[in-house]
């Protein structure tokens, strides 16, 4: 497994974000990552409850960031003001 891979997979994890992972198998898994103290594993949250994922066998990632940023009350309305972002980080 790439170097970068498992570095965007941890930052992930932290940010607690919804990342897509396609295994050397062909399979693919998309949840939530968290945070795992085992250094081998990724630990995606999915529907069904938590899943563990060898770092070997991940072939592609992807990471997912939604950031919204609601108007507030008497806040001027302005281009710069309301947004969003989305990041999609391909690895």
């Amino acid at each position: 497994m790439d170097r970068k891979l498992k570095q965007s997979l941890k930052v992930a994890a932290v940010r607690r974000e919804l990342i897509v992972v396609w295994l050397l198998n062909g399979d693919k898994i998309k949840g939530i990552a968290e945070v795992s103290a085992d250094p081998e594993r990724v630990k995606i949250n999915i529907i069904e409850g938590p899943v563990w994922v060898l770092y070997i066998d991940v072939e592609i990632s992807l990471v997912i960031s939604l950031r919204l940023r609601v108007k507030r009350k008497n806040e001027p309305s302005h281009p710069a003001t309301s947004f969003l972002f989305i990041k999609l980080a391909i690895k």
